[in-house]
């Protein structure tokens, strides 16, 4: 793939096994990385990379899965490829943490993200959704990336925090700046209004934490009978920001470049929008878009493969779901096929948002936001396909997977 000035590959990593594979910079993987993954994992489950500063590649099931599930090997912190230890002063409550202090910190959010807990938020989400769709539905082209997919889901987080609906465009801006933005200035900004934000609004709350918002709860929580430090408070706070905006973001722009690009399955959507949940599953099985990092704490062996301690590891999420079952294209669940077929495609469905102490937090609010809009778009907007000349390519950095910019055209389909 591409070729750049690379460190020595490390002596314990067999020669057979390497590969110059640039998750972030190469166009070839830019390109298509979901193409890149099928061939790499084709090669093998366990594979190392030389390129940004060398990383483990794993790919195979059987080795996502031990890669998620064994946190005392593989932990998760620092995040990223290359490892970010100097993105935020502290590690990310509790996305950076593992073992006991993980399952304390957790705790204390999970009922915040519960079937019952989310049903507010998700009467909140149908409204947005089709507020926005209203507002393009008569148009004849748009920017799906902009006019939906970054506005939605920072209507969650508004509401989840109680916060009010004006501040939605700036949270969406700085959002974007902070983990996409070409110039690192613009990002480093775009991260010292966030934090500044966040830490006025710990302190309001401090003062008033007589609401039902998050931070309000946050604020009077204990963890082994002690509240909650400011440096705490906004570790959380500030994980939830980038988490529940960026990652929705992206799922949303992957699905629909596909739905734009298959006019066939977005024909049959709209013939009947009832087996949205079931197509939204193969969706999630064809397009995970989050290979997390993790960092072995002690030599170990995976896949019949010897690794060290500290050395960087990326889970190759893709390359386990869709070499699972076979099938690439998001069309291999159409409701045909025995039930062991079935259970296979949502068994790899499911690591989408991990596996593991790790899972995603915000798995049943993160599922509504996509089936609704997936819903919506198929009921309440007109057929649309990929704008004519228009060549997305994937931004792969910050281990989230997705789209800038995604130019929709409206017309029969």
């Amino acid at each position: 793939m591409s070729v750049d000035t690379v460190p020595p590959v490390p002596e314990h990593v067999p020669s057979e096994l390497v590969r110059h594979v640039d998750v972030i910079g190469d166009p070839t993987v830019t390109a298509d990385p979901y193409g890149v993954f099928d061939r790499l994992g084709a090669e093998g489950p366990v594979l190392y990379s030389s390129a940004l500063g060398g990383f483990w590649l794993v790919l195979g099931e059987a080795e996502v899965r031990e890669a998620f599930q064994r946190t005392d090997v593989f932990s998760s912190y620092p995040t990223g490829v290359p490892p970010m230890a100097g993105f935020w002063p502290r590690k990310l409550i509790p996305q950076e943490l593992d073992g006991d202090e993980h399952r304390r910190y957790r705790k204390l959010l999970i009922p915040f993200f519960g079937p019952a807990a989310i049903r507010p938020i998700v009467r909140s989400v149908e409204e947005r959704a089709a507020e926005l769709i209203a507002g393009f539905a008569d148009a004849e082209r748009i920017d799906f990336v902009e006019s939906f997919a970054k506005p939605l889901p920072t209507t969650v987080f508004l509401t989840l925090f109680g916060l009010p609906v004006e501040r939605a465009d700036a949270f969406t801006t700085w959002s974007s700046d902070l983990l996409h933005a070409a110039d690192p200035r613009v990002s480093a900004e775009s991260g010292r209004n966030i934090v500044g934000y966040l830490a006025e609004l710990i302190a309001r709350r401090r003062r008033s934490p007589d609401g039902d918002d998050l931070i309000s709860a946050l604020v009077q929580a204990r963890v082994d009978g002690e509240p909650l430090t400011d440096d705490e408070l906004l570790d959380t706070c500030f994980l939830l920001f980038i988490a529940g905006l960026d990652t929705v973001t992206s799922q949303l722009s992957v699905i629909f470049h596909h739905l734009a690009t298959h006019p066939d399955q977005q024909r049959a959507l709209r013939r009947d929008p009832d087996s949205v949940p079931a197509v939204l599953e193969e969706l999630l099985r064809t397009y995970p878009i989050v290979p997390p990092a993790r960092t072995l704490t002690r030599d170990h062996e995976l896949g019949g493969v010897r690794m060290k301690a500290g050395d960087t590891v990326l889970i190759g999420v893709s390359g386990a779901t869709r070499s699972r079952v076979g099938g690439d294209d998001g069309s291999g669940d159409d409701g045909s096929g025995d039930d062991a077929s079935r259970a296979d495609r949502s068994r790899a469905a499911s690591l989408a948002f991990g596996l593991g102490p790790h899972r995603c937090l915000g798995v049943h609010l993160a599922r509504h936001e996509l089936e609704i809009t997936m819903r919506l778009m198929c009921t309440q907007a007109p057929p649309f396909s990929l704008a004519p000349g228009a060549g997305p390519r994937m931004r792969t950095a910050g281990n989230v997977w997705g789209l800038d910019s995604l130019p929709l055209v409206f017309g029969d389909a």
